[in-house]
């Protein structure tokens, strides 16, 4: 085969695992609607532009980068209060990360196994580490080792199978607070990273086109998983272990649910917030995506809550605004997924849900 035939073929079996993808649009579990199936769409051209900008651009695990998930790719009911960054590692390296603190609300750096383009093969997180637990000078700056072997001061534990380190820094206030300043490195010396070859570039590509369909089919599956622990309108908790093993952060405990309403109806969700640090909720589409944050009210977080005289928290959900404090819009959709989250809280109490009309509001 020609060079140029190699190069061809490469680009045109990217494009083949790419399209296999679509089967989600064809799921009878997630009861689609026209509306649904159009978000799915753009859905998948996100997950498409993730991955390739995941594995696509990868430098090599001797040579990291924290890189940020590419404008407004959404999945797995991702925080809307959330800067998400992660670097791609192997375990038999160590690595140093360096920074800067900011002042964002809240920093946490897990070491992960999270790879959806081989979604049978992701075991979760290891080692984590959050700012309350790390060791800094006066003016913010830390450094933390990331090793299998554990290390003095900052230590960050990888596990055999750990594929990257990912950092989670979650914002009360976007208006006055700014992200840590970071920076990873191989401690293992090595070249620059070789010039790019079509073999290699070639399974970037695949593991990129998988990447999609991989993402796409494990949170369908999460979604249509909800039904089995909670009837819709309603929240459920998952065991902290099972939290753990798809990636989430061992100081955030997540309740869990699918909504479904009237035009004329709303879902009313009464909280008794704990003592904790941050505690959110938000709407999500059917892929468990995070809706249009930007421009409409569809989440809230213990910063912007109303809070009645008794400490409890109303909030309401519905297609058009009764005059309540704390409403959240559904924004088009007529069904969804939804979320509580409480973060190093003392407690984890059970929101409480109920569908009433609208106009009695």
């Amino acid at each position: 085969m020609s060079n140029t035939d190699a190069a061809i073929e490469a680009w045109e079996n990217f494009c083949d695992e790419l399209k296999k993808a679509s089967h989600i649009l064809r799921r009878e579990d997630l009861e689609l609607t026209d509306f649904d199936r159009v978000e799915g769409v753009r859905y998948l051209s996100r997950l498409a532009r993730s991955g390739i900008s995941t594995f696509a651009e990868l430098s090599g695990p001797r040579h990291p980068v924290f890189r940020t998930q590419p404008d407004l790719v959404k999945m797995g009911l991702d925080n809307p209060d959330n800067y998400y960054v992660g670097a791609s590692i192997k375990p038999s390296n160590d690595y140093r990360i360096t920074g800067n603190r900011g002042n964002i609300h809240y920093l946490g750096f897990a070491a992960q196994n999270q790879n959806f383009s081989a979604t049978d093969k992701i075991t979760g997180g290891a080692g984590h580490l959050n700012a309350s637990e790390l060791e800094m000078d006066a003016d913010g700056n830390f450094e933390i080792l990331a090793s299998q072997t554990e290390q003095p001061g900052n230590w960050l534990q990888l596990a055999p199978d750990t594929s990257q380190i990912l950092c989670r820094q979650t914002f009360l206030d976007r208006r006055t607070e700014r992200e840590a300043l970071l920076h990873i490195e191989c401690l293992t010396p090595s070249d620059p990273p070789a010039p790019l070859n079509l073999e290699r570039f070639a399974s970037q590509l695949t593991h990129a086109a998988k990447y999609g369909q991989g993402t796409a089919h494990w949170f369908a599956e999460w979604v249509v998983d909800m039904a089995n622990h909670a009837a819709v309108n309603e929240f459920y908790l998952p065991p902290a272990e099972q939290h753990r093993r798809v990636g989430g952060d061992p100081n955030v405990r997540i309740y869990l649910g699918r909504w479904q309403l009237e035009e004329d109806e709303a879902l009313v969700i009464d909280l008794e917030p704990p003592a904790c640090e941050y505690w959110n909720f938000q709407l999500g589409n059917i892929w468990a995506e995070s809706l249009d944050y930007s421009h409409r009210p569809v989440y809230i977080n213990s910063g912007q809550a109303k809070t009645q005289t008794n400490g409890m928290v109303r909030l309401v959900v519905s297609a058009t605004n009764p005059g309540v404090d704390n409403w959240m819009d559904t924004a088009g959709h007529t069904h969804g997924t939804m979320c509580v989250r409480w973060v190093l809280a003392d407690q984890h109490p059970q929101p409480n849900t109920q569908v009433v009309a609208l106009s009695s509001l």
